[in-house]
């Protein structure tokens, strides 16, 4: 999944809450911020639910600075981001922790570093290894590349072309056209954004556990186990039982890109264990229960349940997949919306099955390499 395949994945394939302040556009694709409790905001994607993903950033007040949890997804993003915190408080951002290697959640660093310098950078080994290796090997390092540059801008521009078809389609759902035209109507600004995208990799990493002090709010970035990645960080406010959980958690579409299935479940098991009153997923609106971890720790169990005995039988992938039967739990987290169902079937059902597919046949799950 490097940076010109995702993107173009993105886009083309898949194409990958009171307001305190907002840059909404009228098509929804910029980003809004909302305070969530004393000290405490989220910026994320203005509903409704959208074809190109930018994961939520979280925000945290401490006496001395600014704790991000996440970035943006690109260098407009960040730009926003920084715009959106500046809004909201005078003190610099101090800290950014980088819950995973995918890319809309770091690829926004470089506008954070741009406007504080001196931030710490901070990320699980594994996700550090990742964001400076395969899996980002696209992404120009240290630097933005005008070669690079225009190859990506080529690919968005001839998305266009697939979301126009596509909201003109009058085989799809009026909400299915009506997704794929709300993209193209912002499509302006995601050309914009990706433009001088490059990695800025962490100033440290952690192996399980790192404490941001502070008298209020200190935060723990912690690593409970693989989940959506190998390198899956969260953010734990433990006075306040604020979670920020990094794409462990992300609604109302999970994500299931080269996923660990097994060890999601016991990831999100020893999520619930904190006791959170707060939990803000990745993507999504954030969460006051465990009832949606319940339902994403079935989700998963269903998926493994259904494929171990079909590749047990030496079914290969595509055949396998035929076999899966998740309608019910589409029902569960789409609804009867056919443009939540579409993306239900994208961004879990296909990558899902190949995960639990792999896992039952001891197969090495690789970052980046699908």
């Amino acid at each position: 999944m490097k940076f010109l395949k995702t993107f173009s994945a993105t886009c083309l394939l898949s194409l990958s809450l009171a307001a305190a302040a907002s840059t909404a556009s009228p098509a929804g694709h910029l980003e809004i911020v909302e305070k969530l409790e004393p000290g405490v905001w989220i910026i994320r994607q203005a509903e409704p639910f959208q074809l190109r993903p930018v994961g939520n950033v979280t925000v945290i007040e401490q006496f001395d600075g600014l704790v991000l949890v996440d970035s943006g997804g690109s260098p407009g993003s960040g730009r926003r981001v920084a715009a959106l915190v500046r809004s909201v408080s005078d003190k610099p951002v101090k800290a950014v922790l980088v819950t995973h290697w995918h890319n809309d959640h770091p690829l926004g660093l470089p506008a954070i570093q741009a406007a504080w310098p001196d931030v710490r950078i901070i990320a699980h080994d594994r996700t550090g290894d990742h964001v400076l290796g395969t899996p980002l090997a696209s992404v120009p390092n240290g630097a933005p590349d005008p070669a690079v540059d225009a190859k990506v801008d080529e690919q968005v521009r001839g998305s266009e072309d697939f979301l126009r078809r596509n909201a003109e389609d009058a085989s799809l759902s009026i909400e299915e056209r009506a997704g794929f035209a709300r993209t193209l109507d912002g499509f302006s600004t995601i050309r914009s954004d990706t433009a001088g995208s490059f990695v800025v990799p962490p100033t440290e990493t952690f192996s399980e556990r790192l404490l941001i002090d502070d008298p209020e709010r200190p935060v723990e970035f912690l690593y409970l186990g693989r989940a959506n990645t190998d390198g899956d960080a969260i953010a734990w406010l433990p006075r306040q039982r604020i979670v920020a959980t990094g794409d462990i958690v992300v609604a109302p579409i999970p994500f299931g890109f080269g996923s660990y299935p097994a060890d999601w479940i016991e990831t999100l098991g020893k999520l619930k264990e904190l006791e959170f009153t707060l939990l803000v997923p990745g993507h999504g609106l954030p969460q006051r229960d465990a009832s949606y971890v319940d339902q994403l720790v079935g989700l998963i169990e269903e998926v493994r349940v259904q494929i171990a005995p079909l590749a047990a039988q030496g079914m290969e992938l595509d055949e396998a997949r035929g076999h899966v039967d998740l309608s019910a739990h589409r029902t569960l987290f789409a609804g009867d919306d056919p443009w939540l169902m579409r993306w239900f079937d994208r961004y879990w059902v296909r990558p899902m099955t190949e995960s639990a597919w792999r896992e039952a046949k001891g197969l090495e799950i690789v970052q980046g390499g699908g």
